[in-house]
């Protein structure tokens, strides 16, 4: 009788664990959930703040169009500007990239985030930029901006092949 109790009480614990388990296991994902909330939401408002510059203040606008396209006619002080904001903005891309590959923003955000990159890097001075700044960014955002250069490469040339054919 005294042994019959004895694996009655091993078999209520048993469970208990179980139990206390599977919550822990629930708290776990919904824990998971919130980070990846949490990460996502400091991702466009870093976004956010990085393009919010050009849509408030009209001359910072003019800025980035003069520096997108003739860099080269910046004063020193405007290089300086011109090269804060570029690596403000290739660190942000850098940071997406990485939370891409460790799993706190999805596949459907990163595609969204990489058509980004890809049209800034349309403009021949973005891409020349990071060429000439290259060393300061990880060699996964390395990968990632050839890897780009390289589709608008054969995009351009498929594009000169249909005109040439039509």
């Amino acid at each position: 009788m005294l042994q019959n109790l004895g694996n009655l009480g091993e078999f209520v614990g048993a469970i208990g664990v179980v139990i206390s388990l599977i919550y822990l296991g629930r708290q776990l994902v919904q824990n998971t959930q919130s980070v990846r909330a949490a990460s996502f939401n400091s991702m466009v408002q870093n976004s956010i703040r990085l393009s919010e510059h050009a849509f408030r203040d009209g001359e910072f606008s003019t800025f980035i169009v003069r520096a997108q396209s003739a860099p080269e006619s910046l004063s020193p002080a405007e290089k300086l500007r011109w090269d804060s904001y570029m690596t403000a903005v290739w660190r942000h891309f850098g940071n997406l990239q990485y939370a891409h590959r460790v799993g706190t923003l999805d596949s459907q955000m990163w595609a969204a985030y990489k058509a980004t990159l890809k049209d800034h890097l349309r403009t021949s001075s973005w891409s020349a930029w990071f060429q000439e700044h290259r060393e300061l960014f990880s060699s996964a955002l390395g990968q990632q901006v050839d890897e780009t250069v390289a589709e608008l490469v054969a995009e351009e040339a498929n594009s000169r092949e249909r005109v040439i054919s039509s």
